[in-house]
């Protein structure tokens, strides 16, 4: 595997973005060689694409250094592109960058320009974990059509509670001004950033696998999310819970678990 660390300019952010990246090589498998390959799997002519996001306190190259991430996607013939979203929650900020359109409209050309990677939709997959979590479901489940799936694990589930709770004497002064810097002071959240209500309007069939721990902060917020788009048939939701808490072990183990459950061929 090829593991790349750069930066290119985005017309969405109006600026230059660090980017990380992990490709396939053509010294492995596509020359025949399948021994590090997961069972059952085959060579692709182009590797599945993955989407990959961070977490609010972390950037776009903590999935490499803190899991085995590398080692996952050489064994299911997988390429990841990991964004740097800042403390964006992914979406389009109010008094900053376009985030949301950056991974959703942008991205996904330059993986393709750049890397010459399948963005197809049955190609191309998303995910994150925490704030990137929430970020995988705000794509997937308004542009459901263009992606595989979706993993989201430990997610910030119930961003409209985070903004109503913005005056609350336990939230961090960052976390303020980033609520702020995104949905406006006061913050105001729009439907098209509340999962609850983009997950009412899904109309073309969208499989999510979500994953958390039963001693994580955000556990009842994922609770909520799970139970809630329970009443919609084009969700596609397998949710996965044990003890565990906020951090890389568990997110390690739950990228494990959805590359064997949905990487097939």
């Amino acid at each position: 595997m090829a593991v790349l660390e750069g930066t290119i300019f985005s017309y969405a952010l109006g600026k230059e973005t660090h980017l990380t990246v992990i490709l396939p090589q053509d010294t492995r498998s596509h020359t025949g060689f399948s021994g590090v390959l997961a069972n059952g799997m085959k060579p692709h002519t182009h590797p599945h694409t993955m989407i990959l996001m961070h977490g609010y306190t972390d950037c776009d190259t903590s999935w490499v250094r803190k899991s085995s991430l590398e080692r996952y996607a050489e064994a299911y013939d997988m390429a990841i592109v990991m964004p740097d979203g800042e403390t964006s929650f992914y979406n389009n900020m109010t008094y900053g960058p376009r985030f949301f359109d950056y991974i959703t409209e942008e991205l996904p050309q330059l993986a393709s320009n750049l890397f010459q990677l399948s963005v197809d939709p049955e190609n191309l997959y998303i995910g994150g974990l925490s704030m990137g979590g929430y970020g995988a479901l705000l794509c997937a489940l308004t542009y459901p059509e263009r992606y595989a799936a979706c993993a989201a694990f430990s997610s910030a589930a119930d961003l409209r509670g985070i903004a109503d709770s913005i005056t609350d004497a336990s939230m961090s002064r960052d976390m303020e001004a980033a609520i702020k810097g995104i949905f406006g002071d006061p913050p105001v959240l729009p439907d098209s950033s509340d999962l609850f209500q983009l997950a009412q309007k899904v109309q073309t069939p969208i499989r999510i696998f979500m994953t958390c721990g039963r001693q994580d902060f955000t556990y009842p917020a994922n609770i909520k999310f799970r139970d809630a788009v329970a009443t919609n048939p084009n969700i596609l939701l397998q949710f996965e819970e044990w003890d565990g808490t906020h951090e890389w072990g568990f997110w390690d183990t739950s990228i494990a678990m959805f590359f064997k459950k949905y990487i097939q061929d």
